[in-house]
């Protein structure tokens, strides 16, 4: 790919700040989760909320970092014309 578009460079912007933001939605997650002594934390499914909700945090923060790859992969390239006006003549 010799002729890249301005939006190649924000296309990967947009890749390495997702990234990042689920690898600090890691980090936080693995913080809120350590035990915390004298916490009343409400049960919910039979475990303490701020697991759950850690969980939950880090569930959704993957799911949105594998459809952004979904997405980045599928996608044509900048030199690749639009697939409705291909024409193999």
């Amino acid at each position: 790919m010799k002729h890249r578009t301005f939006f190649y460079g924000l296309t990967r912007l947009m890749l390495a700040v997702g990234i990042v933001a689920t690898a600090a939605v890691l980090l936080l997650a693995r913080a809120q989760m350590q035990a915390c002594f004298g916490c009343d934390y409400p049960d919910v499914l039979g475990l303490p909320a701020n697991v759950v909700g850690a969980g939950l945090g880090v569930a959704l923060a993957l799911v949105g970092l594998v459809w952004m790859l979904r997405i980045f992969f599928r996608g044509r390239r900048g030199d690749q014309p639009p697939a409705w006006r291909y024409r193999d003549r």
